[in-house]
């Protein structure tokens, strides 16, 4: 049985609540913020369509940005990290690998996929808070949100990633 069927919509679920619910509500120093709501991009599968993923990821930022009153900059950061998700994957993981491979700690080894993390949410993050800010006048602050952010939701993801493939046994 197809389990991607849903894996993906309980995911996306179980992602939206836990942002809107909680997470929305956290900002450390005034500019981290966790955005675990990326995990959803950086666990979709290898071999999946560049539409499908691409869908997913601007259905997740629509949701995401009614509920943060950001129009449209989710949507569009999500957006771009999902195109360029396969690109930023192949260059962590060998060419042998099959297709319906689905990103994580356990089959990655925990060196490559942190470095994969890392590059995905500091892309999605340099993405967001540029076109959150629609200027680089205040350098200073931009610079610490997108570091802050990646840092923190680096190590959130790394987290549940851990967790969840904890619970299933690998």
């Amino acid at each position: 049985m197809n389990f991607d069927i849903i894996r993906q919509p309980v995911l996306f679920l179980v992602l939206c609540v836990a942002q809107v619910f909680i997470l929305n509500h956290i900002q450390l120093f005034g500019c981290a913020m966790p955005l675990l709501y990326v995990f959803f991009v950086i666990s979709m599968k290898k071999g999946m369509s560049r539409w499908g993923m691409m869908l997913w990821a601007f259905v997740m930022g629509i949701v995401m940005d009614i509920f943060a009153n950001t129009p449209g900059v989710t949507a569009a950061s999500l957006t771009a990290i999902a195109m360029a998700q396969p690109y930023i994957l192949n260059l962590f993981v060998s060419r042998e690998v099959e297709e319906n491979f689905i990103p994580s700690m356990v089959v990655m080894g925990w060196k490559s996929y942190t470095y994969y993390t890392v590059a995905m949410v500091f892309g999605f993050c340099l993405l967001y808070f540029t076109l959150e800010m629609m200027s680089l006048f205040n350098f200073g602050k931009w610079l610490g949100c997108v570091l802050g952010s990646t840092v923190l939701t680096t190590l959130l993801i790394v987290a549940v990633d851990r967790l969840i493939h904890k619970k299933i046994g690998n």
